[in-house]
């Protein structure tokens, strides 16, 4: 089966009901099947071959799970574009996917001259642009990849992760066995639809169910969060940790907290992403009385791996145990297995595990390795198979749940004017994200000061990755071969003894 095919049998068993729902507008799963059809003729029309690549850089809307399912359905392969980044940013990605491609939304109009003129060959299509052309859908295997999903590795440089039509729907398939979607369930989609976890558990989780999503732009105002959870009855609520963070502390404006907590649908909460802090775990259960299951996945895992149960043991601070169908083991450095209880990497087996990387045979092989995928994660199991995962082997910092890699905002400092060195990592900041704190050392006699080095950022890197905090320090302290030692870093935010 594949995504295409998957959808295609919703709309043949479950025609009338309804698969998307945005504002006031709905689409049953019969039209949905007819859009996507109809836009993958058009994109065959615009010269879409099978196995090109076909990027998509749309805020929130339909159009977007429309676009991602017809490309597939041409026989193409969709490559999803985090809408934080910036044109240079962009143009990377679609120079290193080599998209042929590229179906944007009005907002990003103004990026598009910039595109072009890094990539002359590139087709560059509002979504609206598109003609509907009727076409049978593109009989490919499960096997053939289905999507390039970018993640940013210790270079800085993002790499893509090739993700079958089999990763994707055994993830999906596994996912429900824990969480036991039907086709009375309504889930709440207002994460980015680029994101790995948001597509992924927000879309091709209720497809395969033949639930309903309800889609909103974003999650902002929050306002608009809270009053679709009654008006559009949600039963399925899934969020970062900082959302929850919120929800668990914030007054509900319009409604008394037990009421509140009487009249929602929600029977079960999901958080990804990110680290989920225990104490917004019990605050959150405390208030609304819904259970929150925490889970634990890698882009490169399709991408969830582990989840709590919902029904069974949940135990806090573990991300559960793996999903059906999915293996884990914990390594120490020499690549022994190790025992319940003892810390070491985490490696993942199972049929979610990507293809590899993108034209990267050294990349892919170094975390691909007999079958099994090195997360670059340290963890620990313990007696009944749950997975408590302590800390990352890579430099990765998790800001609001996206990925952030302090080398690429390291190596764009350096060329300011005023820098001698610098480095960056990611302070706790207890709900779950992470402050990203750049630490400095001027050049001799420079003057310089931290609105200088962050207006040097703008326009260059996405707001995301622009560090919240800039301090300046006289001296780093370094191992014995010159390295900065972040871990000192990291105890130390302020710079105190970095002097």
């Amino acid at each position: 089966m594949t995504l295409s095919t998957l959808l295609s049998e919703r709309a043949k068993n479950i025609p009338g009901r309804t698969c998307i729902k945005f504002g006031d507008r709905k689409i049953s799963y019969s039209e949905m099947d007819k859009r996507v059809s109809g836009t993958a003729g058009g994109l065959a029309a615009l010269g879409l071959h099978a196995g090109d690549r076909v990027a998509i850089l749309m805020d929130n809307c339909p159009e977007y799970i429309i676009s991602y399912f017809a490309i597939i359905r041409a026989g193409g392969v969709a490559v999803p574009v985090n809408t934080f980044l910036m044109p240079d940013e962009i143009s990377y990605i679609l120079k290193d996917s080599g998209c042929g491609i590229l179906i944007y939304s009005s907002r990003f109009h103004q990026y598009m001259e910039k595109l072009k003129n890094s990539a002359p060959d590139l087709v560059v299509k509002d979504f609206e642009g598109i003609p509907e052309i009727k076409t049978g859908p593109y009989q490919g295997a499960d096997d053939n990849v289905a999507v390039l999903l970018y993640t940013s590795g210790t270079t800085g440089f993002p790499k893509g992760a090739m993700l079958t039509h089999g990763n994707l729907i055994s993830n999906a398939g596994a996912c429900n066995k824990v969480m036991q979607l039907t086709q009375n369930d309504r889930i709440m989609l207002f994460l980015p639809l680029f994101h790995s976890f948001s597509f992924t558990v927000c879309v091709i989780l209720p497809v395969y169910a033949g639930a309903q999503i309800i889609l909103l732009a974003s999650v902002k105002p929050f306002s608009k969060v809270i009053k679709s959870i009654f008006k559009d009855r949600i039963t399925f609520f899934v969020a970062v940790p900082t959302v929850y963070a919120i929800l668990a502390k914030k007054k509900i404006p319009f409604l008394p907290g037990l009421l509140f907590r009487s009249l929602i649908k929600i029977r079960a909460c999901v958080s990804g992403a990110a680290a989920l802090p225990e104490d917004t775990l019990h605050a959150f259960e405390k208030r609304f009385g819904v259970p929150l299951i925490e889970g634990y996945g890698l882009t490169e895992a399709s991408p969830v791996v582990a989840v709590n149960p919902l029904k069974g043991v949940r135990k806090p601070g573990s991300v559960g145990p793996p999903l059906p169908g999915i293996e884990v083991a914990v390594i120490g450095e020499a690549g022994d297995m190790l025992s319940h209880g003892e810390v070491g990497e985490l490696i993942v087996r199972g049929p979610n595990v990507m293809k590899g990387y993108f034209n990267r045979k050294e990349e892919t092989e170094a975390v691909l390795k007999d079958g099994w995928l090195y997360t670059g994660d340290l963890a620990k199991t313990d007696g009944d198979g749950y997975i408590y995962v302590v800390d990352r082997k890579k430099d990765l910092i998790i800001v609001d749940g996206m990925n952030v890699y302090p080398r690429e905002t390291e190596d764009l400092v350096m060329k300011h004017p005023c820098v001698e060195e610098c480095a960056m990592v990611g302070i706790p900041d207890g709900k779950g994200s992470e402050i990203t704190v750049l630490f400095v050392r001027k050049k001799e006699n420079a003057v310089v000061e931290q609105e200088d080095i962050r207006n040097y950022m703008k326009g260059r890197l996405a707001q995301f990755k622009i560090p919240r905090k800039i301090v300046f320090v006289e001296s780093f302290q370094k191992t014995a071969t010159g390295k900065i030692k972040k871990t000192e870093l990291r105890r130390d935010p302020a710079g105190q003894r970095q002097r």
